[in-house]
This record gives C-alpha cells, sequence and structure tokens, in this order.
C-alpha cells in the first residue's frame, strides 16, 4: 500500500477548505431541491446494501420520485424526483429497512470501504466487521454529529484497494489483528488491534472537531507519491475465502433506475456500491449465472469499457444551474472511449459538481463556449470531435 511518511494530525496547521455557513450536504431527511424535484442522499457505510434493503430503496424511489438511484463519489446512493413531501414517508422506509440507524448522524455516516470487504482472501482483517463496527462508533458519539457531511471515514482491510483514497481517517490494516490510522492521506505512528480500531478513527474525528474548527474535512496534501485507489474491473470474479464467489459490473454513469435495482435484489443476498460507479454482488453460489444476470439488467462487465473513468454531473433537466444535456454527451462518449483512455468528466456549468480528484479530461459549459479539455468548442457535437 501507499501511503505519505510519517507524520501526526496533519490538519493542525492545514484543513481542506474552511465552512462558510450552514452545510448543505443532502441528507435522507434533509432533502436538496434540483430540477427534477428534491434529492436525498442515503448514506450506505461500505456501500453494502442488503437485497432486502435493495428492495425497499427501489420501492421508495418509484412511489416518492422518478425511479431514479444514483451512486455517487463516496459510494452512497441517491433518490432523485422526489416529491416535496417524501421526507418524512421516506424516512419511515429507510428506518424500517436498517437504513437510518441515526437521525443525528445521518449525513456523516460516510464510511468508505473495499467492495470485496469481509469476503477477499488477500485480506488482513475482516473489513466489513470493521466498517459496521466503525458506523456504530459513529453513531454512538454524540460529538461526531457535528462533523460536515463531507467527513469521509475508511477502512483499508489490506487488500490495498482504498490505499489511495481521498479519506480524512483511515483505518489501515498491518497486520493480522492491527490497524494503523492514516490521517489526511499521511500515516501516524498509532496503531490499535482490530477490537479498538473504531474507537481510535472517533478519537481522530473528535480530535479535528475540537482543534480545527471550521474546516469541512482535514487537508489531503496529496503529493507525487499518493497512490490511487484500484477499482476492481467491470466483470471480474473471485472466490471468496468461504468458496462461495462474488462479482462485479459497472453501472454507466452510476444511474440505476427502480426494476434495474430490485433485479440485483434478485441476484444476491448482499451488494456492494463503490466510488467507481460499480456493484458488486457477493455470496454467490454461482458467479457466472450472476454475472449472465447483471448483463441482462443493462450492466457493463467488458473489462474493456469506454465506460470506465467517464462521469458526469446532474446535467440538464436535474440541476437548475445546468446549461447542457451533459449526460446525453457522455453516454455518447461512453461507446467511442477505450478503456484506457484518461479519466472523463462532463460538467454543464463551470461549478463541474462530481469531477474526480487528480488529472481528468474535463468537459465544461463556460459563458465563452464549451471548454473541451482546454479547446473552445461552440456545441456538444464539436465537443465529442474535440475530446475523441
Amino acid at each position: 500500500m501507499v501511503f505519505d511518511d510519517l507524520a501526526p494530525r496533519p490538519w493542525a496547521g492545514a484543513t481542506a477548505g474552511r465552512r462558510d455557513g450552514d452545510d448543505r450536504c443532502p441528507g435522507a431527511l434533509r432533502l436538496h431541491e434540483a430540477a427534477d424535484g428534491w434529492l436525498a442522499r442515503v448514506r450506505v457505510p461500505g456501500g453494502r446494501v442488503t437485497a432486502a434493503q435493495a428492495l425497499a430503496l427501489a420501492d421508495a424511489a418509484a412511489e416518492f420520485g422518478s425511479g431514479l438511484v444514483d451512486i455517487t463519489s463516496r459510494a452512497n446512493l441517491q433518490l432523485r424526483g422526489l416529491t416535496a413531501d417524501a421526507a418524512g414517508p421516506l424516512a419511515g422506509v429507510l428506518r424500517a429497512a436498517g437504513l437510518l440507524p441515526s437521525a443525528s448522524h445521518e449525513r456523516v455516516r460516510n464510511v468508505l470501504a473495499s467492495p470485496l470487504a469481509g469476503r477477499d482472501p488477500r485480506a488482513l482483517i475482516d473489513g466489513s466487521a470493521l466498517c459496521a463496527a466503525l458506523d456504530r462508533a459513529i453513531c454512538a458519539d454524540p460529538v461526531l454529529a457535528g462533523l460536515s457531511g463531507r467527513f469521509q471515514f475508511g477502512v483499508e482491510d489490506g487488500a490495498g484497494l482504498l490505499a489511495g483514497a481521498d479519506v480524512d481517517v483511515l483505518l489501515a490494516a498491518v497486520g493480522p489483528d492491527e490497524v494503523e490510522l492514516v490521517v489526511g492521506g499521511r500515516r501516524t505512528d498509532r496503531r490499535a488491534d482490530v477490537s479498538a480500531a473504531a474507537a481510535l478513527g472517533t478519537a481522530e474525528a473528535r480530535a479535528f472537531l475540537a482543534r480545527a474548527g471550521g474546516a469541512w474535512r482535514i487537508s489531503s496534501d496529496r503529493g507525487a507519491n499518493r497512490g490511487h485507489m484500484t477499482p476492481l474491473a467491470p466483470g471480474s470474479c473471485l472466490e471468496q475465502a468461504d468458496g462461495r464467489g462474488a462479482t462485479t459490473a459497472l453501472v454507466p454513469l452510476g444511474r440505476l433506475d427502480a426494476a434495474q435495482l430490485r433485479g440485483l435484489a434478485r441476484l444476491a443476498p448482499e451488494l456492494r456500491v463503490s466510488p467507481w460507479r460499480t456493484v458488486t454482488l457477493v455470496d454467490l453460489p454461482d458467479a457466472r449465472r450472476a454475472a449472465d444476470g447483471l448483463r441482462a439488467l443493462g450492466l457493463v462487465l467488458d473489462a474493456a469499457t469506454g465506460w470506465h473513468r467517464l462521469t458526469a454531473c446532474a446535467g440538464l433537466g436535474a440541476c437548475p444551474r445546468a446549461r447542457l444535456d451533459v449526460r446525453a454527451a457522455a453516454r455518447a462518449r461512453g461507446t467511442r472511449r477505450r478503456a484506457t483512455d484518461p479519466p472523463e468528466h462532463w460538467s454543464a456549468c463551470p461549478r463541474r459538481c462530481g469531477l474526480p480528484a487528480g488529472e481528468v479530461r474535463a468537459v465544461t459549459w463556460t459563458e465563452d463556449g464549451i471548454d473541451a479539455d482546454g479547446r473552445i468548442v461552440p456545441d456538444l457535437t464539436a465537443a465529442l470531435e474535440a475530446v475523441t
């Protein structure tokens, strides 16, 4: 795994932006108004969703909204097109499904983990169990309700998939029963056994709130030696430590509809969503049969797909600031790109919401025209040609 050198508490002298007013990150209880209706962001720590929970989300998306569910860049789920009065009924559905264990902490339950956590034979610890323990510890600490909705926890189980993640407080396995605290991408000299790891992570978050008040997140000084998250390739299959299987599919532009979500619930007892806009089905008796089911749902299982690392903002009709239908253009790009092409993001306004970290080929609407990776062009057709 690749982390920066030992450096305790990097937030002591630098923080990643300071809060300006109220934290407006959407949640499951406080909805966000968009052009296509209201939006609810449901935190699913570790990206873990049981089949029963997937069915509940699909039903809620269809009953209260447009039936569309987005996978976010932090492996959470967003229900789109909700009615203005949907917050109360939606909260009831989420509580019954076990997706809203704490009303006060629901927006700070941001815990990133490998889609294979608890199943990967390469792992040093059970990342799924630690992720659940960390979530419980966050919800049990009243102080941590004061974190911003952008603050990110993480669990790296030793398999290396999250070694380069942009995470504020990361618990990284260094042995079969030991984790190290990584803060803002920098290693520390603080370690704990797995049973005390969640307390180690929440203590660091409390210290951040106490001594670096007014900041959204811990600084992530990502130098040239920083790693990158390693995505699971679409179509990859893994034999779990218990002999069952797991398989991964890519969700084009990270958007599912209610029917697809119901279909996923029928294929596996549990699914995992990821920041790479993938869905991994775990605990499968027959991974090959599940792969056929994923293809039938319209998901991508080709490792050479051009959909890999292609993203877009909500776009015209979904955001009041949007000036272009960038999602339609991005869908056209998905059929033209190569898997080896650099990350690419299409934005319908200069805010460039959802832009991934690092070097990205960006297509952005501006007052002067469309900036197609540094070249100003008049329309989306020209933008598609410019980046091809």
